[in-house]
């Protein structure tokens, strides 16, 4: 794997991790900014999706399907 796919893939699963406990923190500590019906939890949420689109994209790409 290339070292760009492999820092895609970094920031990738740290998102996932954030986009997964980010929310749980919010609705446990009463914070609303960070509950699962912010909009700035669903921003995160649309670029979590954006870039596993585009790594799974790179990687269709250059492995094939």
């Amino acid at each position: 794997m290339p070292k760009s796919q492999q820092i895609l893939l970094g920031i990738l699963l740290i998102f996932i991790v954030f986009d997964f406990f980010i929310p749980i923190i919010g609705e446990g500590f009463n914070i609303e900014i960070l509950k699962f019906s912010s909009i700035y939890v669903k921003i995160f949420d649309m670029i979590t999706l954006i870039l596993s689109t585009i790594f799974v994209y790179r990687q269709v790409k250059r492995k094939g399907f």
